[in-house]
């Protein structure tokens, strides 16, 4: 299964576009399971991937599939960061150009 080429040139670029000034990278995952498996969907912070406090995710699924021939995509965004989070390193407010971007 090659997410890559699904979604990260067409999508990822136009997800960016659209956000405005986004640099870090778009988080993914990817699964092959049974029918009605859930899949969870990494979150980060939109202009340093090590940003700790965005670190999350979120399940999503689809009770009836998807079939054999059918194939799930999901986008899921946060406007902040996880409510209480106490993880610790670079902090959202401290970014500064490439801060996270490795």
């Amino acid at each position: 299964l090659e997410h890559g080429a699904l979604w990260h040139v067409p999508g990822g670029y136009a997800m960016r576009e659209r956000l405005g000034d986004a640099k870090a990278i778009v988080p993914s995952a990817k699964k092959v399971g049974a029918f009605g498996s859930r899949l969870d969907v990494p979150l980060g912070h939109i202009n340093a991937a090590y940003v700790r406090s965005h670190f999350d995710a979120m399940e999503v699924g689809i009770s009836d599939g998807p079939r054999p021939d059918e194939i799930l995509f999901c986008l899921a965004m946060t406007c902040g960061p996880r409510v209480h989070n106490r993880m610790g390193g670079l902090a959202a407010e401290d970014i500064k150009a490439w801060d996270g971007l490795r």
